[in-house]
């Protein structure tokens, strides 16, 4: 072997992996790590609900094996919304620091708390006070039907012939 292949050889040993290590980093974060296990949860609950939420000993083997290939499924299309292989993403997390599990941690708290505050309703406004008007002011009242010539009147409550409903 040459030198010159010798070196290139072992360049590639130390080049390669750092590559590999910092693609990554790059594309997972401890954050995107608490959305996708969110998301994964979630996928897995509306499985389990489709299911009765049984426990796998009260399903028949058929069931069984039906509900574990949906819950699959689903995992994988977590993983596939976000981007991430399985393998990444099992190789990330198996390599987070205390730290990232931490910040992890914290984020998913942040995420399952937006989404209580999003599903509570918006507080209702304060009933605001009406004010009611008989007309433009006390002097110059609005008319709702005038005769021509006749004197304006104002009629305030009900009508004289009119029937109360009891």
């Amino acid at each position: 072997m040459s030198p010159r292949s010798a070196l290139l050889l072992v360049t590639s040993w130390l080049v390669i992996p750092g590559q590999a290590l910092a693609a990554d980093s790059s594309e997972l974060t401890p954050e995107k790590v608490a959305e996708i296990r969110r998301d994964e949860a979630q996928a897995l609950s509306q499985v389990d609900a489709e299911y009765g939420n049984r426990k796998s000993s009260e399903m028949s083997t058929a069931e069984r094996r039906e509900a574990i290939g949906k819950q699959k499924a689903a995992s994988a299309a977590v993983l596939e919304k976000h981007g991430v292989s399985g393998k990444d993403f099992a190789r990330y997390e198996a390599r987070m620091s205390p730290a990232d599990n931490a910040r992890a941690k914290a984020e998913e708290q942040r995420l399952a708390e937006a989404a209580k505050a999003a599903k509570r309703p918006a507080p209702a406004a304060a009933p605001e006070e009406v004010h009611v008007q008989q007309g433009f002011n006390d002097e110059d009242p609005v008319e709702l039907e005038a005769m021509e010539g006749a004197e304006p009147s104002i009629d305030v409550g009900v009508p004289k012939d009119a029937e109360l409903p009891q």
